[in-house]
């Protein structure tokens, strides 16, 4: 590629076409052939200004569409090839989203005189094509973002086209308005007029795609404000320089746009010439397709349907679609007339309805429903954690019911996880399943595995352990050390009892005297007492008896060796049998007490008769 500044080759242009020689050939708009010993080339530069923008390559159906336009271009350069390198033009390729930037080895193409420009000009359509077919590279999409901005893209443009141009052309091609971050509309105006507003000749070629019907009209209001035909000079054919649309109703009706643009602005790009207008009969209108079957797969749906009974000749295309909650998603698959697609991108799970409409040159036909529904399938998520079990020999497994799943696949491992046998596997179509043949006192731990029509899932995670056992005490390694102290505690109260008993009847029995007078056998025990019993207002007792309880007048606990604690309402004493204390009763008497020990009741009872 030539190194000369764009004022130099304009000079140079000038200069190839005073001195052209005989044989050049400009083809025009309607195929006429002027000699070039009559006329001379027309000079020009295009910069072909194209959108990248998600909302594009959102649609493949259309990108597809444009896409095919560019390579019909691309057959028509190398078609045209020997027209072109006679022509005074140079081309330059530009990407735009949220940002611009130069298609790399696709700028400043000058076409004169050069058929590798010319071929490398085809092979750049062709590129850009499949840059819409199958959408931009990861790092390229990052590099130039998602948004439409039509301020980057016009003056990324306008670097290619010379000020002393004679015929400086921009087709801009979009799908959307200007709706980048940051940069207001108001500015797509500005830069318009700082770019564009005095400059003669120039012309910039808004073509606008399709879209909806609802946002046609303002899409037209914004690329009108765009568009500029100032003071072209028409080709040396004739024709005159005119856009009088900005906006077409379809992908290829704006590719069509893009190359009528091409040869507006080059007068040597022609589009492929159309055959003699006939009036053949019109097609009969396609009706509705038949019997639409939905087979869903992993985050998918697939659908096939039979074509329509009538008009199926004029069907060019087909489009399917799915729906849930107010969402539509599409098949992206591009054209086709089979009678099938798939839609994806859908959520696992989730219940869709789906219907198919027919496309003919008149456009789209109305939507068939399916008749019934379906619900995308995937790899199941894995189970939760199962519970288990101890049986004799075996495990019980359970994890909580999916309806999701056709059925479950548990498995045990004793080595805490690291290995599963085949032995300790089994499938089984219920939420719970035993695995059977287990060592009792063996540790092992379970995870399961969710299976549908799709796969399998990962494994849920492991279960806690548990052990197989035979009974009470093995199935509960707690129960042996509780049964035990339980045993333990037993015993020791009977042994508690035992020498309670014993202690009791070896300390004999206790005869009681008070003040000489009154006697009272108090029995045997380690607590005993007496009561002073006197008529109502007296203070003189009338008789003494035993009372073992805390209310006692006096409180007696006899000790080894015949010797007695004693306990009144002021002190305790401690006292030998046979001898005499001073005690208070419970009304402050004073009385002497004396206290006897005697080995068996019968000798207790004898002393007290006396």
């Amino acid at each position: 590629m030539s190194g000369r500044t764009k004022g130099q080759r304009s000079i140079a242009r000038r200069i190839v076409g005073a001195i052209a020689i005989s044989g050049l050939l400009v083809v025009s708009g309607n195929g006429s052939v002027a000699s070039a010993a009559e006329q001379a080339p027309d000079s020009s530069d295009v910069a072909l200004v194209l959108d990248y923008s998600a909302s594009i390559l959102n649609d493949a159906r259309n990108r597809a569409r444009f896409a095919g336009a560019l390579e019909r271009m691309a057959d028509r350069v190398d078609e045209l090839s020997p027209e072109l390198v006679q022509g005074d033009t140079t081309v330059s390729l530009v990407q735009f989203a949220s940002r611009a930037r130069d298609y790399e080895g696709c700028t400043d193409l000058e076409l004169l005189d050069n058929p590798e420009a010319v071929a490398t000009f085809a092979d750049c359509l062709r590129s850009l094509g499949e840059a819409y077919r199958n959408g931009l590279s990861p790092g390229l999409q990052d590099a130039i973002g998602i948004d439409t901005n039509y301020v980057e893209a016009m003056e990324q443009g306008a670097e290619h086209l010379p000020a002393d141009s004679v015929r400086p052309t921009m087709i801009l091609f979009t799908d959307g308005r200007h709706d980048v971050a940051g940069v207001p509309n108001s500015a797509v105006s500005r830069a318009h007029d700082r770019l564009f507003g005095d400059r003669s000749p120039f012309a910039l070629l808004p073509v606008g795609m399709g879209l909806e019907a609802g946002d046609r009209a303002e899409l037209t209001d914004a690329l009108e404000d765009l568009r500029v035909v100032r003071d072209m000079p028409p080709c040396v054919s004739g024709s005159t320089f005119e856009w009088p649309d900005v906006v077409f109703n379809s992908a290829r009706d704006a590719g069509n746009a893009v190359a009528a643009a091409l040869q507006a602005g080059t007068c040597t790009f022609t589009v492929a010439p159309t055959e003699p207008p006939t009036t053949p009969a019109p097609p009969a209108a396609p009706g509705s397709v038949n019997s639409i079957r939905l087979t869903p797969g992993d985050g998918y749906i697939d659908l096939n349907w039979s074509p329509p009974e009538e008009g199926a000749d004029a069907i060019t295309d087909y489009r399917a679609r799915c729906l849930s909650d107010g969402e539509t998603i599409e098949s992206s698959e591009g054209t086709s007339t089979n009678p099938q697609a798939r839609v994806e991108g859908l959520e696992q799970g989730r219940e869709y309805s789906c219907e198919v409409a027919v496309v003919t040159a008149a456009g789209d036909g109305d939507w068939t429903p399916a008749s019934g529904t379906a619900i995308p399938l995937g790899i199941p998520t894995p189970p939760a954690k199962p519970t288990v079990a101890a049986l004799n020999g075996a495990v019980e497994v359970a994890v909580e019911p999916r309806p999701d799943i056709e059925e479950f696949r548990y498995e045990c491992s004793r080595d805490g996880g690291a290995t599963f046998e085949e032995a300790d596997t089994v499938t089984s179509a219920s939420t719970t399943a035993r695995i059977r043949d287990l060592p009792n006192g063996s540790e092992y731990v379970c995870r399961v595995f969710a299976t549908n029509a799709v796969g399998v899932s990962d494994a849920s995670p492991l279960s806690d352990f548990v052990r197989p056992c035979s009974g009470l005490l093995d199935c509960n390694p707690l129960a042996l050390p509780i049964v035990s102290g339980i045993l333990a505690f037993l015993v020791l109260g009977i042994l508690l009892a035992l020498y309670g008993i014993y202690r009791e009847r070896s300390q004999g029995y206790v005869l009681a005297v008070l003040d000489n007078v009154h006697t009272a056998n108090l029995g045997r025990g380690s607590r005993l007492g007496l009561e002073v019993v006197r008529r109502p207002g007296s203070r003189e007792p009338t008789q003494i008896v035993a009372n073992r309880k805390k209310n006692a007048d006096i409180r007696i606990k006899p000790r080894r060796g015949g010797r007695f604690v004693v306990i009144d309402k002021n002190r305790s004493q401690e006292v030998g049998s046979g001898d005499a204390i001073i005690v208070l009763d419970a009304i402050g008497v004073r009385h002497e007490l004396v206290l006897h020990a005697f080995s068996t009741k019968a000798a207790s009872a004898v002393a007290t008769r006396r």
